[in-house]
């Protein structure tokens, strides 16, 4: 019997293929094809694989990034490892034949696991769900409900793997097939919005099979929501500057308006459908809204729409499988991992949490700044915008406390214990930040008996679309086809009408009248809650790309910030009374990133971009 060899190879389209050795055994499960395609539960446990390549975010060592955030690509967080692949190779420009850097890598080790790269994993992920739609419809065995089953999840899978190639790489032929040997390889690149076209009508047959829920048992598979989600996601991503090009330019010529039309009105149906079909999903409103991000005793919140659900995931011990976890540094010993928060919040974005009263508060190299009347210096922290309390630990904060009831602070001021390098590894929060997003106050395992104790309380997911996005992504697209104001006839809501209803739910004023006058203003509105909302979401190195400013953020010499709090009475533990911080904005030398034109895409590798002549390597890269 011929073997399957999953190498990855360009001339395969980038797909798993194998040479003249293909298509008669799965690689996935180690048996033959007949055995696979013989009955519903093999298919569906064949299909089930798909799961297992899309990105957890969360998970330390997710793509092999070992304590490693996307975010730390961007200007969201700082990270105190300093052995990371994204910070010796991704942060210093170093793309290009990295074979095993997770998100660029291109590596087949690990693929078909949670450990292995974005963009292979993408590939493993088209190959299986091409494999299913090809061969189910003429399966005799499986009755019509199974097959509509099988074929809503495949097409969803082709269309999500699709959009997680095409939004690192640009414009791909479309991958509609598993290809073989015989099959000619070398075929010209479409541009992104071409690629788009396809994937949507992938995604559109996904939301004509897919059923609108799934029973409790199934949770976690794509329903319609996800699908109307996907579509919209996609359709702004096309429409936005970078996604606008040809394959062959890099240039910012600005948003595409017919693309931003589409996009507003795929949100505007997908948030309808929410509304009339599955109002379960609808934004939480604020007195749960913590609980988008952990929950129990759902699996999931009512928000998610398109998650990697990890209920299955291990609930016990000390959470140092999830990256987002922070423990105190002074747990060193009894944590045996040093204790290491591995994403600290970088001031760049603590800047962008505007005062309750909606003015904007910046730290500077002489303090915190603010046209907001009502603004405390002394007290930046107190009277921000809820969402900063509910996702950023801030210097001097009580949060948790200890076995016999005591506060445990937050103690990353100078001298603080938190922020003085650990011994053994001189690590230390660089920012002065942490993160609250994902952690109660329960999870943090001061001095008691049985430290996995708070652990347990929740549970949570790894979020990839939930219902607030769909708005800040209708708002985007409205802004840019119509204006901020503008409500075409079939249309509710306006751009600014959006951008209000999701600041609303958290507590926070309507945008100030002063920042909706024009398209061009309030776009810098729109952006500045995507960074906040969506904080260490998985989104704002997609956003800062497409939007094409991630030069401008990133661009050498301009290293990410963080604060200095300096006490006035405190000791490494706690605050004493009387207590007053002074705080300055600070480089943090060690998180400069290299980000020139040629970053907005990934390359591909040299060696297979050099034996074809109709497929294109990016602009930037030989």
């Amino acid at each position: 019997m011929k073997k399957y060899r999953l190498i990855l190879l360009l001339s395969s389209l980038l797909a798993f293929t194998a040479c003249e050795e293909y298509l008669d055994k799965s690689p996935d499960l180690g048996i033959s094809e007949d055995v696979v395609f013989n009955n519903y539960f093999s298919i569906r446990g064949y299909l089930d694989k798909c799961y297992n390549c899309v990105v957890d975010y969360s998970y330390w060592k997710a793509q092999e990034a070992n304590r490693a955030h996307v975010g730390q690509m961007s200007d969201e967080a700082a990270n105190p490892y300093t052995s990371t692949q994204i910070t010796n190779f991704i942060n210093k420009g170093i793309w290009q034949n990295t074979e095993v850097a997770p998100e660029i890598g291109w590596t087949q080790g690990l693929v078909g696991s949670i450990n292995g790269r974005a963009i292979p994993n993408a590939f493993l992920g088209l190959r299986i769900s091409n494999r299913i739609i090809e061969k189910v419809p003429d399966i005799s065995i499986l009755t019509e409900q199974q097959k509509t089953e099988l074929l809503g999840q495949a097409y969803f899978f082709r269309a999500w793997f699709y959009f997680e190639v095409i939004r690192r790489v640009g414009g791909m032929p479309a991958l509609d097939k598993v290809y073989g040997s015989d099959d000619d390889m070398d075929m010209p690149r479409m541009t992104y919005q071409q690629s788009t076209e396809w994937l949507i009508e992938q995604v559109e047959k996904a939301i004509e099979l897919l059923p609108h829920e799934w029973p409790s048992t199934e949770t976690g598979r794509p329903n319609k929501v996800a699908g109307y989600a996907l579509k919209e996601m996609a359709a702004l991503y096309a429409s936005s500057p970078l996604m606008a090009n040809p394959i062959d330019r890099v240039e910012d010529n600005g948003y595409d308006t017919e693309w931003a039309k589409k996009a507003a009105q795929y949100a505007k149906e997908c948030l309808e459908y929410i509304d009339n079909t599955v109002p379960k999903h609808k934004m939480m409103d604020g007195a749960n809204y913590k609980n988008i991000f952990y929950h129990f005793p759902n699996f999931v919140s009512d928000e998610s729409l398109w998650y990697v659900n990890t209920a299955g995931m291990t609930r016990t011990g000390p959470r140092q499988d999830v990256l987002i976890f922070w423990i105190p540094q002074r747990m060193a010993a009894a944590s045996g991992n040093y204790a290491d928060p591995n994403v600290s919040v970088s001031q760049n974005l603590v800047d962008k949490f505007e005062t309750k009263n909606g003015y904007s508060a910046i730290l500077t190299e002489s303090g915190w700044v603010s046209d907001d009347p009502a603004f405390d210096p002394d007290h930046p922290y107190e009277n921000r915008d809820p969402r900063f309390h509910a996702f950023i630990l801030h210097p001097g904060e009580q949060y948790g406390t200890y076995a016999n009831g005591s506060p445990n602070y937050v103690c990353t001021w100078e001298g603080g214990a938190d922020i003085s390098p650990v011994a053994t590894t001189g690590r230390t929060v660089r920012t002065g930040y942490l993160v609250k997003k994902w952690l109660w106050p329960e999870a943090i395992p001061l001095n008691r008996p049985n430290k996995a104790e708070g652990y347990t309380k929740y549970y949570w997911n790894c979020i990839h679309i939930r219902t607030t996005q769909v708005w800040l992504d209708y708002a985007e697209a409205m802004n840019e086809a119509y204006g901020p104001k503008n409500i075409p006839a079939g249309y509710t809501y306006s751009a600014v009408d959006a951008i209000n209803k999701v600041r609303n739910r958290v507590g926070m004023i309507n945008v100030r009248s002063e920042k909706t006058t024009d398209a061009t203003t309030f776009r810098e509105v729109i952006r500045n809650e995507r960074a906040v909302e969506l904080l260490l979401e998985h989104n704002r190195w997609f956003d800062i790309r497409r939007w094409m400013i991630a030069e401008s953020l990133l661009s050498v010499p301009n290293p990410i910030k963080g604060v200095r709090a300096v006490p006035s009475n405190a000791t490494s533990l706690k605050p004493n009374p009387g207590n007053i911080f002074t705080f300055q904005r600070k480089d943090v030398p060690e998180e400069i990133r290299v980000f020139e034109r040629k970053h907005y895409w990934y390359p591909f590798p040299k060696n297979e971009t050099d034996r074809f002549v109709h497929f294109k390597q990016n602009p930037g890269w030989n």
